[in-house]
């Protein structure tokens, strides 16, 4: 579980490493990230907004996530992100 939790946070935080300013998509997911608008996201926070995209992805609730529910999870993102 924290392997997943790791690489999630590494997916969506790090996306793109050799940038030397934040984009607006990641100062978006920091602000969704900083669950109690602190201005700060906190290990909690984190590990909250994890939990919750994780039982987003786990589709039949079986507390693991399939190379088939990570491919849903593909398809989904790439119907909002080409819209």
């Amino acid at each position: 579980m924290v392997l997943i939790k790791l690489f999630i946070f590494i997916f969506i935080f790090l996306n793109s490493v050799n940038a030397s300013e934040l984009s607006t998509e990641e100062i978006n997911y920091f602000e969704i990230t900083d669950l109690n608008n602190d201005g700060f996201v906190s290990i909690d926070e984190i590990n909250q907004s994890l939990n919750l995209v994780f039982q987003l992805i786990d589709l039949n609730k079986d507390e693991k996530i399939s190379l088939d529910e990570l491919e849903e999870l593909k398809e989904i993102y790439n119907i909002f992100l080409f819209q």
